[in-house]
């Protein structure tokens, strides 16, 4: 009753059995996986079965180990393939030994997911007749053709669900995708009318991401390894499922097909075509997944490139921790410059005189602070905030700060002149400097990040700029002693800075000429 599904076997005599494809083996097993003369078997008069592998392709297991000879003993299991039966003993004390080879496959039937390849040789030994094969072999060129014109990951899945509905006779469909915390979600879940349905049993879809292998089962309920509570709330009868295997042999997600009425059941034939499908989709998963990590990785680059000097900015795209939400705490040295009666300024000025000459004086300056190894975290209205520190921090941070803070007031007096002679308003600009410890990482959403500084050290910095006047470049105490000799400061007692904690630090103003 092999063909039925009945894997029940019983080996009696002496005669050497052919377990193999071939209708007209011995033990037939008609599996994609099973070789069409697989191995020989032979009664022993103890009892026992002598295994020979036939030169089999996918081998055969005992106990999970592969052999080419071997001696079975009741309770042993040998795989063909993945095809896998237990020895049992039968019969009565009185009659001659016999054995019976117990299979699974009435209930579930896995098989170990193969290459893209062999998926394709495996289909063409369908024993569904050759019609059926070639029509098979049609629909998933045809599928295979449709995804490749398919460039948007959403509408690809969506893409995938209807060539499932259009392949197999199922009521529901899902595709499962694993995430970026490893954990496996499903992004596609429907039946034919088109209705949201419910999630896919955790047992089946876990179990074949975990073990890596495509699942058959015509009786989910009854089988203790896919019964779980979801299988029996929802009514899933027949059941296949495969993984996503991607070229490193990572499962990527999940393709999962189910019936929930009695009649209609999967077979190995139609595992055969979904493992083949699965492997289609994983290289179209695959390689949707790597066009957005390199359009990612584009716009992280394009968008770091704004704020870094290059060398920095190249660093920071190049490392996904550094783009990914979270951060760090670590010492960093922050820079606060903001141009003094502005406001005044630019009611004076038409807007787009008032645009334009303030896009010029930031451009003079991001360049200065580029120039000195700095970072722009960001503008705030005229004011520039800036640091260094990041990624990771130097021994010079606070000099080059301090030399990029003389590098922009001697800018802004070139600036300025020229301004005065085009009759354009001067700038007259406070500039304060201080060192300590920040957050530093990126706030916000997985859509829309910003990679910025957070803490007392960036309060610190901006007081200090409040300070300072126009012209002036104040540092705090804690900057001033790790600054290299041969940079002249003078102390400001008049100045005071307040703190939350601690005592107020002394303030020195560092000289611009």
């Amino acid at each position: 009753m092999a063909d039925a599904g009945d894997r029940r076997f019983e080996i009696a005599g002496s005669a050497p059995l052919v377990v193999g494809r071939e209708l007209s083996s011995t033990l037939p097993v008609l599996d994609p996986v099973v070789s069409r003369r697989h191995a020989e078997l032979r009664l022993a008069d103890d009892g026992t079965v002598d295994v020979c592998d036939l030169d089999s392709r996918n081998g055969t297991w005992v106990n999970g180990v592969r052999v080419s000879h071997a001696t079975l003993t009741v309770g042993d299991t040998i795989a063909f393939g993945t095809i896998a039966f237990t020895l049992e003993q039968a019969g009565e004390a009185d009659q001659p030994p016999s054995a019976w080879f117990d299979g699974e496959r009435a209930l579930r039937h896995e098989r170990a997911v193969p290459s893209l390849e062999q998926a394709l040789a495996d289909l063409t030994q369908s024993t569904a007749g050759h019609a059926l094969t070639t029509a098979r072999l049609a629909r998933l060129v045809g599928i295979a053709q449709h995804l490749g014109g398919v460039t948007d990951l959403d509408a690809l899945l969506d893409a995938i669900a209807d060539d499932l509905f259009g392949t197999f006779e199922a009521d529901r469909v899902a595709i499962l995708l694993r995430g970026t915390d490893d954990q496996l979600h499903t992004r596609v879940s429907r039946d034919r009318a088109g209705a949201i349905a419910r999630p896919v049993p955790r047992a089946i879809a876990h179990g074949v991401a975990e073990r890596q292998v495509a699942l058959l089962t015509n009786d989910a309920r009854r089988d203790t390894r896919t019964a779980g509570r979801s299988v029996h709330q929802q009514a899933v009868r027949s059941a296949m499922a495969a993984p996503l295997m991607g070229s490193q042999r990572v499962t990527l997600g999940v393709l999962y097909v189910d019936h929930l009425r009695e009649g209609p059941e999967f077979t190995d034939d139609d595992l055969a075509l979904l493992v083949a499908v699965a492997a289609i989709v994983s290289v179209a998963v695959e390689r949707e997944a790597a066009t957005a990590r390199l359009l990612q990785a584009a716009h992280t680059r394009a968008n770091v490139a704004r704020y870094f000097a290059p060398h920095i900015a190249a660093r920071i795209a190049d490392d996904a921790g550094l783009a990914a939400p979270g951060g760090t705490r670590q010492r960093v040295v922050v820079l606060f410059r903001d141009v003094r009666g502005f406001t005044i300024i630019a009611e004076a000025l038409p807007p787009t005189q008032m645009a334009a000459q303030l896009n010029e004086y930031f451009a003079v300056m991001v360049s200065c602070l580029f120039r000195h190894g700095g970072a722009l975290d960001k503008f705030i209205g005229d004011a520039i905030m800036a640091y260094w520190g990041v990624p990771a921090a130097g021994e010079h941070d606070v000099d080059q700060a301090v030399a990029a803070a003389i590098d922009m007031q001697q800018a802004l007096r070139t600036l300025n002149t020229r301004w005065e002679h085009e009759g354009r308003a001067r700038f007259d600009v406070g500039i304060g400097i201080h060192v300590g410890d920040a957050f530093v990482g990126n706030i916000g959403s997985p859509q829309r990040l910003e990679f910025t500084l957070i803490g007392d050290t960036v309060n610190i910095a901006n007081r200090l700029c409040a300070l300072a006047a126009g012209g002036d470049i104040l540092i705090s105490d804690a900057a001033r002693v790790e600054l290299a000799p041969g940079t002249t400061c003078t102390a400001r007692p008049d100045l005071i800075l307040p703190r939350q904690q601690g005592s107020p630090q002394a303030i020195w103003q560092v000289s611009a000429a």
